[in-house]
């Protein structure tokens, strides 16, 4: 299991880049395809968890100008959510793709046991756990989803939750693909 010191060291830096991202600093702007993003954190989840259904869907050519990292941390903590948060016979779905004269869209789902209306409601809370009690050692910070939300903004993006008990969770993001300033 992962020591303390590992779990405030994570912690720490959770909460400095939420500080980072409150101050309005700008992220970096470099072209980045969303669908490699996407097939590496199905990738990475099925690594970590062979024994788990983790797909991904991508169409080709959906490029964002954004901070390839953070951008990375977002899928990464929406299907670490996932991985935690469904039973082992839940699938994950990690898609990506463009809306018609819209935004890039990239998209966590499950078909886990979903949440409740009050649990979706404080969901990008910071510091929000939805089973406070689980232990902190299998669970995160209760920061995952505050940061994934703060990281969609700072890229001019939102990021939505759609969720109810027995139907699952599918998580949204939508940012401005490259080139459309329009949004």
């Amino acid at each position: 299991t992962e020591s303390e010191a590992e779990r405030v060291a994570r912690l720490v830096d959770d909460m400095l880049l939420l500080a980072r991202l409150d101050q309005g600093r700008p992220v970096e702007r470099r072209p980045v395809d969303l669908g490699v993003l996407a097939i590496d954190a199905a990738g990475d989840a099925r690594a970590v968890a062979p024994e788990r259904a983790v797909r991904a869907q991508t169409e080709e050519g959906v490029v964002v100008e954004g901070d390839e990292h953070r951008l990375r941390q977002v899928l990464a903590n929406l299907v670490r959510n996932a991985l935690v948060h469904t039973p082992p016979s839940a699938t994950i779905r990690v898609s990506v793709r463009r809306e018609p004269d819209g935004p890039a869209v990239a998209e966590v789902a499950d078909d886990g046991p979903g949440m409740t209306a009050e649990q979706a409601a404080h969901a990008f809370d910071r510091f929000y756990r939805a089973d406070p009690g689980r232990a902190r050692d299998r669970g995160g910070s209760g920061l995952g989803l505050a940061i994934v939300e703060a990281i969609a903004l700072a890229h001019g993006g939102r990021a939505t939750l759609a969720t109810a008990p027995g139907a699952g969770t599918r998580v949204r993001i939508e940012l401005p693909v490259a080139g459309d300033l329009s949004h």
